[in-house]
C-alpha cells in the first residue's frame, strides 16, 4: 500500500524553522476554519502547536543518529524552554488566533508533553542542561502557567476532554522522563474523573466510545482528530499504574474513530468532523474536514495496536497510509483539508503537520537516506491548485493567490519573517505594503476558465503543481495569448 514520504514532509517542516529555534507557519487551522488572516492578526511566527516536531524529530534521530538532527534538535528545545510570557505561560500560544491570543490549556499542555517525549527519546545524549532547561520549563508551566485552567491545575466541570487528557498525558511523560513523583497520585484520580465525566460508551456501537468535548453541550462529542489526546496518555496511565481498563478504554477510543470514518470523492478514507444529537439520534458530520493533522489520533491507535493487535484498526491505518500519500504534494506537504472552499483547503500548516510527522515516524520509523533527503533544499516553485484560491511557495516565499484577474485572496509573506499581508497594489497609498523581497522569483500565474485551470503566465521549468479543484488542470506550458 502507498505510505507518504516522510522525509519530504520533514524536509518542508524544517523549511519554517528558524536560527533561534522558533517554528514559523502560516497557522491554518482546518477544523474550525479559521487562521490569523481570518481574525485579523496577520502573523505566521512560531506556534506551541508545532512542538511535535520536536519530539517526531527525536524519536527519529534515535533510529538513525545525526550530528545535524542533534543540533537542530538542541535549538529548537532551547528555543521551547525558553519561550514564556511573564505569567507562566508559554509565549505564541495563539496558533490559529496567532499573537492576539496569549491563553489557553491545549497551547500550553502540548509543547510540555512535546518536551517530555523528546527528554524520553533523547535523555542518553542531550546534555544535562538541556534535559534540566527541559524539567524547569514543565514545571514552571504546569504550577504556574496552566494552574488558572480547571480548578487549580486539576479538570473538573469547565474542563475540555481533549485539553484536560493532554496535560495529564504531560504529567505522565514528565513521571517517566525525569522519575518525579509529585503528580503520581493526582493524576490518576484525574483520570478517573475523566472517564467518569466524559467517556460516552455505545459511540457508534456497543464497542466504542467516544468523549464529549465539555460537559455543558451533552449533544456534542469530540471532533476526531483530539482522539490521540486521549488514548496516548491512557494507554501510558495503564502501563505506570498497572490498570488493564484504561487499555479497554483507549481500545474503545480507537474504534470510534476507526468505524466513523468515510470514504471521499476521490475514494480516500478520512476521519469524520464529529457526531452530533437532534431529536435524541445522534447523527455523523463528516466535513468541511481536515486531512493533515489526523496524526495525533492515528498515532493513538498505533500504540493501542502495538499492545492488542487488532485487523480492523490496523487496516484504518494502512488506509490512513494510503490517505497521506494520496494527498501529498512533491514539496512533501499534506493537502489541509477538502470542502471548506477557501484558503483553508489549500494553505498547510506547520502547526497540524508537526503531529503528523511524529506520528509517521513513530509507525513507520525512518530510511537511510532520510536525514540527507531531510536537510537538502528544495527551490522548486510548489503550488496547490483549489476551487477559489492556491498556495504557491518558493524558498523563504509563500503566498495564497488568486486566478488570473480575480482578487479576493492575495496573501504574501515569508519563512523568516513574522509578519504576513494582503499583496496591496502601488496605486493603494494606505494599509501594509509588503517588503520589495516579500516577491516570489518567478512566480506563476494560472488561469481558471470555464472549463478546466491552465498556467497562464511563468515557466513549467521548476514547478511542481497539484490540484484538489474540481476543474481539471491541465499542464503544459503557458497558454498562447
Amino acid at each position: 500500500m502507498p505510505q507518504p514520504d516522510l522525509a519530504a514532509l520533514g524536509n518542508w517542516l524544517h523549511s519554517w524553522v528558524q536560527p533561534s529555534g522558533a517554528i514559523h507557519g502560516f497557522h491554518n487551522h482546518p477544523v474550525w476554519g479559521c487562521n490569523p488572516y481570518r481574525w485579523a492578526d496577520f502573523t505566521a511566527g512560531h506556534t506551541t502547536w508545532a512542538s511535535p516536531f520536536i519530539a517526531g524529530l527525536a524519536e527519529a534521530h534515535a533510529q538513525r543518529p545525526d550530528p545535524r538532527a542533534r543540533e537542530l534538535i538542541g535549538r529548537l528545545v532551547d528555543f521551547q524552554t525558553s519561550s514564556f510570557l511573564p505569567d507562566g505561560q508559554y509565549d505564541h500560544i495563539g496558533f490559529n488566533a496567532g499573537e492576539i491570543c496569549k491563553k489557553g490549556l491545549i497551547h500550553n499542555a502540548v509543547p510540555n508533553l512535546s518536551l517530555g517525549l523528546t527528554a524520553l527519546h533523547a535523555r542518553d545524549w542531550l546534555p544535562p542542561a538541556r534535559l534540566d532547561a527541559i524539567r524547569a520549563a514543565i514545571l514552571r508551566n504546569m504550577e504556574t502557567g496552566c494552574l488558572p485552567y480547571g480548578r487549580h491545575g486539576r479538570p473538573d466541570e469547565t474542563s475540555v476532554a481533549n485539553q484536560d487528557y493532554a496535560r495529564i498525558w504531560g504529567k505522565l511523560l514528565f513521571f517517566r522522563a525525569f522519575d518525579d513523583r509529585r503528580w503520581y497520585d493526582s493524576t490518576r484520580e484525574d483520570i478517573e474523573f475523566m472517564l467518569a465525566r466524559f467517556h460516552l460508551r455505545g459511540m457508534p456501537d456497543a464497542d466504542s466510545a467516544g468523549t464529549l468535548r465539555v460537559l455543558g453541550l451533552p449533544d456534542l462529542l469530540e471532533p476526531s482528530e483530539y482522539y490521540g489526546l486521549m488514548i496516548c496518555p491512557l494507554l501510558l496511565a495503564a502501563e505506570i499504574y498497572g490498570e488493564e481498563r484504561y487499555i479497554e478504554e483507549a481500545g474503545r477510543l480507537c474504534r470510534h474513530v476507526a468505524r466513523s470514518h468515510w470514504l471521499d470523492a476521490r475514494g480516500f478514507t478520512r476521519c469524520h468532523r464529529m457526531w452530533y444529537k437532534v431529536n435524541g439520534r445522534w447523527q455523523l458530520n463528516r466535513g468541511p474536514m481536515l486531512i493533515a493533522g489526523m496524526g495525533d489520533s492515528l498515532e493513538g491507535i498505533q500504540r493501542y495496536v502495538r499492545l492488542h493487535p487488532d485487523a480492523e484498526l490496523e487496516a484504518f491505518l494502512t488506509a490512513c497510509d494510503r490517505t497521506y500519500a494520496g494527498y501529498q504534494h512533491p514539496r512533501g506537504f499534506l493537502v489541509s483539508s477538502t470542502d471548506w472552499q477557501s484558503e483553508v483547503d489549500v494553505a498547510p500548516s506547520t502547526g497540524w503537520q508537526s503531529h503528523d510527522f511524529r506520528h509517521l515516524v513513530h509507525r513507520h520509523g525512518v530510511a537511510a537516506d532520510f536525514w540527507d533527503r531531510f536537510f537538502t533544499p528544495d527551490d522548486r516553485i510548489a503550488v496547490l491548485l483549489g476551487d477559489q484560491c492556491l498556495w504557491l511557495e518558493r524558498g523563504p516565499h509563500w503566498a495564497i493567490g488568486d486566478y488570473l484577474w480575480q482578487n479576493v485572496f492575495d496573501l504574501v509573506g515569508r519563512k523568516d519573517r513574522v509578519r504576513f499581508g494582503p499583496n496591496l497594489p502601488d496605486w493603494v497609498d494606505g494599509g501594509w505594503h509588503a517588503p520589495a523581497d516579500y516577491a516570489m522569483p518567478g512566480r506563476p500565474v494560472f488561469l481558471k476558465a470555464d472549463d478546466h485551470i491552465a498556467l497562464w503566465q511563468g515557466s513549467t521549468d521548476n514547478l511542481a503543481v497539484t490540484s484538489i479543484a474540481q476543474l481539471p488542470y491541465v499542464p503544459g506550458p503557458a497558454l498562447a495569448r
